[in-house]
């Protein structure tokens, strides 16, 4: 059997629409930006990614992962 790129080409395009797919579902609920960045983040998505399912820029994005990351070491720190 043999695939031929084509096949490959529809085969990744159709996996990354069910990537879309799940990460939309992670995004849509209706925590902040900061929470679904860090979500998405997790499951692997660059900003550029999360900001294309969030609507906004990928610098937006960075901000709020750094403001994430920056409570997160207060948060370690007050222990």
């Amino acid at each position: 059997m043999t695939t031929d790129t084509s096949d490959l080409s529809r085969i990744e395009a159709k996996l990354d629409t069910l990537i879309r797919l799940l990460a939309l579902s992670v995004a849509s609920d209706n925590h902040s930006l900061k929470d679904r960045a860090v979500r998405l983040q997790r499951a692997g998505m660059t900003p550029k990614d999360i900001a294309a399912l969030c609507d906004t820029t990928p610098n937006t994005v960075s901000v709020a992962l750094s403001a994430a990351k920056r409570e997160n070491k207060g948060k370690k720190k007050s222990k």
